[in-house]
């Protein structure tokens, strides 16, 4: 039953169910005290409090708000209700501020930071997290709206909500905020909003147009959900890629909220979604009382959506397992998260399978859940409280009869990795240390400055455990996102288990909290030689591209070598990138000095030499040390191609190492002057629209010394229509035909949350047998099940490389991890040379995937690269960086872009013939 006051609070919301608007009439007249079509009149309002329409200048759902719009608002809020504070997280890529609302008494604002820390301190080891009952504090509650930007019913819910919340007179909203601290984050993705906003705006007649066909609800590529570069921000809760997820993630544990909740819009034809989700789809890692917890909440929007005759569902669908979400990043942290889905206007007004659905309809469902989130979270005060504290203790314990005492993860020659492992970690609130002396375990020794300790006993214990863990058990076989994320196998950083028995507490030296220590550049000696570049360093691309900015002429290392520099002989590996005076031209000047002030911005060191001559080796004139070409990249991007991967693409060249790269739609391919490029990138989906002639202009620019990049779909294209023309001699003769296995509707869809279920996403898998190979019947209600468990919902696999090729210069190892997605399987060339990267027999590593799968992927291609002419076409099995985060294949598109120039034209030795005497 409902508590009196939950009844009370909900009382005033009646009349708000029915108002006009809600059921796709004209918004009622608003007056200086109201918000048309959502607050009723009956509430009374502090008038000197702006509702949204007065600041707006029209009614919430009229038209859609803008970023600027939001902020303008709740700084006008935060000015005139006492209620209210407003913090600026952070900025954009775009530099959009990141606002965030604290809404709650004005007595509890005043010691807002006493509370939190009395709220913190539950959660910590010792004293606070294991006393009797938690203290009498407000339950804390984030309402985080609108992370995909096309999802837009949230942020303009969260106008009225906030505006309820800062406005409303009476003992109900009162007690509730004296209950309560209110975290509204508006907008998660201020820069898909904007994005999306102005789509549907521009596209909105004086008469809203309904019909799905309609410009305005189909969107142009690509789309508001992502972020600027159009990664789905509710996958990098965990990742960190981002500024928007870095700002909120430490939001998230200044605070560490109670409940959270996370409100998205899914496909046209449904109605309201709420967890709990699918119950066999929660991670195993998740308290059941966390569940528990959810399906109370659950409670609470049932009976508000039942009261104004709403439709809803929840345990369908939807699952809690990949941490990297919103909903679930914070079940691993002693709160509730709750996903909350209404079905999409995309627009203003839209035909469905229920009816005519306006804008403010889908709002007002927001608002009713947002609300009853609140209530719930005030009358589950207690539990939630407890819950959290236990949750803590519970985890030390945990960690403490664990098997595993900690981890020691070697960092030798991978500054910049390990810089960003340390960043990712501490930034979530996890422990690690330096190790104060040298160890020896099981002949393997570990060196301070060179090791990192992890140990399992600390507050974030579970957390640690799923960042860490490689799982290979699973209750479910289907997966909304991906079903597993090893974060030292993404950045290739061996970390080694070590049981508790071995485990000693002496090996934890200074701790390293908070952001990493920052690697001072050492000033480099002038040299009247040159200098080197460590290519195994994962920044020396930048450093690379910004000398051939500044127009220096580079060289690489093909065959190793030794040379003499200030510090001695030293070895050079393939990929060692080398700048002599020797070659430059006039214009360059002052090397140097130049080496001097690009080592400073980009922190990459230069090592001066001494002499060209090598004792043991090529020279520094030897043909083996050919020239570098200053790359000019394009990314072929539109209609098919993956936002997401493009998006990836190009925030790795442009952001991460400042290269300067061109983004072309695909359908300006036809005609145009390929010859402006020296690489050309495909990615998944990006060919679908390549005719006949676009692929022989390309096969020709190839031919020229053009370089194309493929990966995933594009790969596969390349190898049955792009190689299968190339008649030239050594042109990739025995490209490889790929496996059969899979249909079109088979080939990965685009990864996250679709915006309906039957759209892709958890669905997508084998297409099932052909037509006499299997059984004359299957059940129906077992489509999905069976075919999700065919596909491979992301997981990770070891592959070994020839290091000895360009494609894979400066690799530490022989085996490097990638992270597949679908079910593709790329066969290796019948030309071995051209096998780059190969599966090793037993691929696995962490994640799910059937044995068939595994059994065929087994010696299959994961790199391949074959001479065309004076260029090369590379394919790539595998998305090389993988939601922006996948460290440890990135190098393949640094070496694609600085080294494919240098891969000579190979033949299969079965085609070789005795060399001429004469």
């Amino acid at each position: 039953m409902m508590s009196a006051l939950g009844r009370r609070l909900l009382a005033p919301f009646l009349c708000l169910l029915l108002a006009p608007a809600l059921a796709g009439a004209a918004p009622v007249a608003s007056t200086p005290a109201t918000v048309a079509g959502y607050i009723p009149e009956e509430v009374a309002y502090d008038p000197d409090v702006p509702t949204p329409s007065s600041a707006l200048g029209f009614p919430v759902g009229e038209w859609h708000v803008r970023p600027d719009q939001v902020v303008d608002y709740f700084r006008r809020l935060a000015e005139t209700s006492p209620r209210v504070e407003i913090e600026i997280q952070g900025r954009t890529h775009e530099e959009r501020p990141q606002i965030l609302l604290l809404i709650s008494s004005p007595e509890n604002l005043e010691r807002r930071d006493e509370i939190r820390a009395r709220h913190r301190a539950v959660s910590e080891p010792g004293e606070g997290s294991t006393g009797g009952e938690p203290p009498d504090l407000p339950v804390v509650v984030w309402l985080a709206y609108s992370i995909h930007g096309d999802e837009a019913s949230g942020t303009n819910a969260a106008l009225v909500v906030a505006y309820h919340l800062a406005a409303a007179r009476g003992p109900e909203v009162e007690t509730l905020l004296d209950d309560t601290i209110v975290l509204l984050d508006p907008m998660l993705n201020p820069d898909g909003l904007g994005r999306f906003a102005t789509w549907v705006n521009m596209h909105r007649g004086r008469v809203p147009a309904g019909d799905p066909l309609h410009r305005e609800h189909e969107q142009g590529w690509p789309s508001g959900r992502g972020n600027h570069y159009w990664f789905d921000l509710n996958r990098d809760w965990l990742l960190l890629v981002h500024p928007e997820s870095r700002n909120r993630v430490e939001t998230f544990q200044r605070w560490r909220p109670h409940v959270v909740a996370d409100f998205h819009e899914m496909g046209r034809d449904r109605t309201y979604f709420f967890q709990p989700g699918v119950p066999s789809r929660t991670h195993p890692l998740t308290p059941e009382r966390n569940q528990e917890l959810t399906g109370k909440l659950a409670r609470f929007h049932a009976e508000a959506l039942d009261r104004s005759r709403r439709l809803y569902y929840h345990a369908e669908t939807y699952d809690d397992f990949y941490y990297g979400k919103g909903s679930t990043y914070p079940d691993i942290q002693g709160s509730v998260g709750v996903l909350f889905e209404q079905a999409s206007v995309e627009g203003h007004r839209q035909e469905t399978d229920y009816g005519v659905r306006r804008f403010a309809f889908a709002i007002q469902n927001h608002v009713l859940a947002s609300l009853s989130t609140l209530r719930g979270a005030a009358a589950l005060s207690g539990e939630l409280r407890r819950y959290q504290r236990e949750f803590y203790r519970e985890a030390i314990d945990e960690a403490a009869r664990s098997d595993v005492g900690g981890w020691l993860c070697s960092t030798a020659g991978a500054p910049v990795r390990s810089a960003r492992f340390v960043d990712l970690l501490t930034r979530h609130g996890i422990e690690l240390y330096d190790l104060p002396a040298p160890i020896s375990l099981e002949e393997e020794t570990y060196r301070p400055g060179e090791t990192l300790v992890v140990p399992v006993e600390q507050r974030q214990a579970r957390l640690l455990e799923a960042l860490f863990e490689r799982r290979s058990d699973f209750p479910d076989s289907t997966f909304y996102d991906v079903s597993t994320w090893t974060l030292p196998l993404a950045f290739d950083l061996p970390c080694r288990p070590v049981s508790r028995k071995q485990w000693k507490s002496g090996w934890r030296g200074a701790p390293r909290s908070g952001r990493p220590r920052a690697e001072t550049p050492v000033e480099v000696p002038r040299s009247e030689i040159g200098y080197l570049l460590d290519w195994t360093r994962h920044d020396a691309p930048r450093a690379l591209y910004a000398l051939q900015e500044e127009k220096v002429r580079a060289q690489v290392v093909t065959r190793p070598t030794e040379l003499r520099t200030d510090e001695g002989l030293r070895e050079l590996l393939r990929g060692t990138v080398v700048v002599t005076e020797a070659i430059q031209p006039e214009e360059v000047g002052d090397l140097s000095g130049l080496v001097q002030r690009i080592g400073r911005e980009t922190g990459v060191p230069f090592l001066p030499l001494e002499s060209g001559l090598s004792p043991d080796g090529p020279d520094l004139g030897s043909p083996s040390l050919p020239p570098l070409e200053r790359p000019r990249p394009a990314i072929v991007v539109g209609d098919g191609a993956s936002p997401y991967e493009s998006g990836a693409l190009w925030h790795l060249l442009d952001h991460e190492w400042r290269i300067e790269v061109a983004l072309v739609e695909g359908d300006a391919l036809p005609g145009a002057e390929l010859e402006r490029f020296t690489h050309l990138f495909l990615v998944d989906g990006s060919t679908e629209t390549i005719g006949d002639d676009t692929t022989t202009s390309i096969l020709e620019w190839i031919r020229g010394g053009g370089i194309l990049v493929t990966t995933k779909g594009a790969a596969r294209w390349a190898g049955e229509e792009l190689l299968s023309r190339a008649e030239e001699k050594g042109a990739g003769e025995g490209p490889g035909q790929e496996r059969s296995g899979q249909s079109p509707e088979e080939k990965a869809a685009e990864e996250g949350t679709p915006k309906s279920p039957d759209a892709g996403g958890e669905e997508s898998g084998s297409a099932g047998e052909e037509p006499g190979d299997g059984p004359v019947r299957l059940p129906y209600g077992e489509y999905e099940e069976r075919r999700a468990a065919v596909g491979i919902a992301g997981a990770i696999f070891e592959t070994t490389l020839d290091r000895t090729h360009p494609l894979a210069f400066g690799f530490p190892r022989n085996r490097v991890p990638v992270f597949r997605r679908g079910t593709w399987i790329m066969e290796p060339s019948e030309n071995p040379f051209e096998n780059v990267a190969l599966y090793t027999d037993r691929p696995w590593l962490s994640g799910y995937v059937t044995d068939e799968r595994l059994e065929e992927m087994a010696g299959s291609g994961a790199a391949l690269a074959s001479r065309v002419g004076e260029g090369a076409v590379i394919r790539l099995a595998d998305d090389p960086d993988f939601r922006g985060f996948w460290l440890a294949t990135q190098r393949f598109v640094a070496n694609a872009l600085f080294f494919a120039p240098q891969i000579r034209e190979t033949s299969a030795p079965s085609t070789w013939t005795e060399p001429s005497r004469e």
